[in-house]
């Protein structure tokens, strides 16, 4: 993907492909997402880390993007049930900070975002503060560890298709 959106204020199809995927891991995001969360049957308060003390703090580059069973190393383009595209380049970056902020950059589609994250559990939620584009969009998604904290695997369902993107530890 590529290009920029020549019209002021709108979002061209092919921009909101590449940010909706960043949604799904912030957002990652950050959007563009239903996601799945367990909760327990306990009436006991749920102890939810701060986000100083989050894994998920630090650098991390996208190196894989899938559809249902199928998964494509970086940089990869996947159709979604609308017929939208969603995709990932092999310069794809998020940052979580330990401040709560993020900072997301994909190159290849001159997409530069940031905003707000928290993770509760397994649940990643982010809100976009720019560009104005995305800013406000909130989306949650759902996020695994490897043993070790050097990968992240985020799982959602975009546009009706369930989606799967890979991060390694920058």
């Amino acid at each position: 993907m590529g290009g920029t959106n020549s019209m002021p204020g709108k979002i061209s199809k092919a921009m909101r492909s590449k940010i909706r995927p960043l949604y799904r891991h912030l957002l990652p995001v950050p959007a563009l997402l239903i996601f799945q969360l367990a909760f327990g049957c306990s009436v006991a308060k749920r102890s939810v880390p701060t986000v100083s003390d989050s894994p998920l703090i630090g650098g991390w580059h996208q190196v894989s993007l899938g559809v249902g069973d199928e998964l494509r190393h970086c940089p990869a383009s996947v159709t979604v049930a609308n017929g939208g595209v969603i995709s990932c380049s092999n310069k794809d970056t998020v940052e979580f900070k330990s401040n709560g902020t993020f900072t997301a950059k994909f190159p290849d589609a001159n997409i530069f975002a940031v905003g707000t994250w928290r993770l509760d559990g397994n649940v990643l939620s982010v809100t976009f503060t720019a560009p104005r584009e995305v800013a406000g969009i909130n989306r949650s998604t759902a996020i695994q560890f490897d043993k070790r904290g050097n990968t992240i695997t985020t799982n959602s369902t975009i546009e009706g298709t369930s989606t799967t993107e890979i991060y390694v530890r920058e």
